[in-house]
């Protein structure tokens, strides 16, 4: 959870950082040659990417937890992310906090720094089944049934992701991809989904498939 005080410095601290301060602190995050991390300014703030990766991870590689993957998804979607959360129109408190008084340039560099960031999957959770891994691969290539779409014919092959609109899915944390399925499955008992979106795919999905889909996306690198 981000603390007041972390979501303080980011308010107070963003503008001043330099793209070569926060290349800077990615490299001591992510363990990386020290001789890339002496390029850094001594005295640059790096309040934003500290507060980013506390969530998600070094270089945005999700986390055991439930942290989301934000490494190598498209600049584009993760800047539209990053708006909503501030308009209040996509939820989550944490998020909203953060993205408060971020301006629309703010929002641009945070998305360009984490799109070109290539960590491995997100280490800590307990291997899933293989039994899982296999069903989760069936469901995430063929679909099941007629209204169950196969997750990567959204979001391409591999799950590698499509534009800004369909993310990258591959490497998300199961605990993650849980969650979130869960939270479409909550939305669409409030209001009618969109048929065809991804509230409305959620809907259908059984604790099972959810279960499932988590483990293949998990292991399946991005």
């Amino acid at each position: 959870m981000i603390g007041s005080r972390s979501t303080v410095l980011l308010r107070h601290g963003l503008r001043s950082v330099s793209l070569a301060a926060l290349m800077g602190f990615a490299s001591i995050g992510y363990a990386q040659s020290t001789a890339t991390a002496q390029h850094t300014a001594p005295d640059a703030q790096m309040p934003s990417i500290a507060t980013c990766v506390a969530c998600h991870g070094a270089l945005g590689a999700g986390t055991a937890t439930g942290g989301p993957r934000l490494a190598g998804k498209n600049p584009d979607y993760l800047a539209h992310a990053l708006s909503m959360f501030k308009a209040g129109t996509r939820s989550s408190a944490v998020m909203q906090a953060v993205a408060h008084d971020l301006s629309d340039s703010d929002m641009r560099e945070l998305a360009e720094f984490f799109s070109k960031q290539h960590p491995p999957l997100a280490a800590g959770a307990q291997p899933p089944s293989q039994a899982l891994v296999v069903a989760g691969k069936q469901l995430a290539e063929m679909g099941a049934g007629s209204d169950i779409p196969a997750c990567f014919s959204c979001h391409a092959a591999g799950g590698k992701g499509n534009g800004a609109r369909f993310p990258s899915i591959a490497g998300e944390p199961a605990a993650f991809v849980v969650n979130r399925l869960h939270e479409f499955q909550e939305r669409a008992k409030g209001k009618q989904p969109a048929p065809g979106s991804m509230t409305a795919i959620a809907a259908k999905l059984n604790d099972a498939q959810i279960e499932q889909a988590a483990a293949y996306l998990s292991v399946t690198g991005p």
